[in-house]
């Protein structure tokens, strides 16, 4: 018998009909150009056993054997020839899967489909001797009985129909997750390494901009008298009592130690009132411009201060605005003279 080829309409309704599947381990499409049988799709399982299906599917046409159980020997096919592909509709039961697959192996079929008797439960088929196995190099696969009675009424090689083993469609999605994942790896991490420095540089300039609990312990601390003249806390705006303890910074600005020590230690180490530094380190000469100048970018930096500050002007006094000469400070502690520590 000459091969016939399926119409094109057949080809679309058969990428329809795949396209329209639930997943499954592997299935049979049946068309026949001599009834009026549409086309039909039958779910199956491969054997664990013989050669897998090829991936673009087998293309041949059905033969019922005889004995229909192949627990014997059966019939070759109709055509003994390399172009046509025959396979063989075996009934289960009786004796083992891989005898039944390997006597169609020898008959000359190149793919068994075996039925389920009396039940439409799919199973994947085993082998029971070792031996056997390695002869079969057929594949095979497992169908419902209801299948196997459609395929036998209208889809047989008498009724001019062919049929496609066609293995489950895989989609290798971890081959295409893996660029996508090592891309998206590389960008969190870049950001964290981002993040990180980013961070580091922030903590570096707020160390920088803020004084240590051992450059804090540097600044002389004074005990009020009455008679002193400090009167008001800048930053509390509260008047000294006697016994407050004063931190008086280089500037002779004094402050409720509770009030700017946390503004020393956590925002800048600077005086609220006139911002001079109260510490100066290596970091800060470098940061500052004109650093090859020396004391000239130290004397620029104090005299934009005073150009933004009205009150930079060293002055005991809080609660008033009178102005007042300057004080000396005292060359080896750095602090007024009049203030005892």
């Amino acid at each position: 018998m000459m091969e016939t080829q399926p119409p094109p309409h057949a080809v679309g309704t058969l990428i329809l009909l795949l396209c329209s599947l639930p997943a499954t381990d592997a299935i049979i499409w049946a068309y026949s150009d001599r009834n009026s049988t549409p086309p039909q799709v039958f779910d199956d399982l491969p054997a664990m056993f013989g050669s897998p299906l090829p991936i673009d599917g087998l293309r041949g046409y059905l033969v019922e054997a005889e004995p229909t159980n192949a627990c014997t020997p059966i019939l070759p096919p109709p055509v003994m020839d390399n172009k046509t592909v025959f396979f063989a509709l075996i009934r289960r039961f009786n004796c083992n899967f891989d005898v039944k697959v390997l006597h169609a192996q020898q008959a000359g079929f190149r793919a068994a489909v075996v039925h389920n008797v009396n039940s439409e439960k799919l199973l994947n088929m085993v082998w029971n001797d070792d031996d056997i196995r390695k002869e079969v190099t057929i594949p095979s696969v497992f169908i419902g009985e209801s299948s196997g009675k459609a395929l036998q009424s209208h889809f047989s090689y008498h009724d001019n129909a062919v049929l496609y083993l066609v293995p489950e469609y895989y989609f290798p999605l971890g081959y295409y997750l893996i660029p996508f994942i090592v891309v998206v790896a590389l960008v969190i991490i870049i950001m964290c390494i981002v993040m990180v420095a980013r961070c580091m540089q922030h903590r570096k300039r707020m160390r920088r901009n803020r004084l240590s609990k051992e450059q804090l312990k540097k600044i002389p601390v004074h005990k009020f008298k009455k008679g002193d003249d400090y009167d008001v806390c800048a930053i509390c705006l509260e008047e000294y009592e006697e016994g407050d303890k004063l931190r008086v910074l280089p500037c002779s600005h004094g402050y409720h130690c509770s009030c700017v020590d946390p503004w020393l230690t956590k925002t800048k180490k600077s005086c609220p009132v006139c911002k001079h530094r109260v510490l100066r380190s290596p970091d800060d000469s470098d940061s500052e411009s004109g650093e090859g100048d020396g004391g000239e970018g130290e004397h620029r930096e104090e005299s934009s201060d005073n150009e933004n500050t009205p009150l930079l002007r060293p002055s005991p006094t809080f609660g008033s605005m009178d102005e007042s000469p300057p004080l000396r400070l005292d060359e080896e502690t750095g602090v007024p003279p009049s203030v005892a520590v």
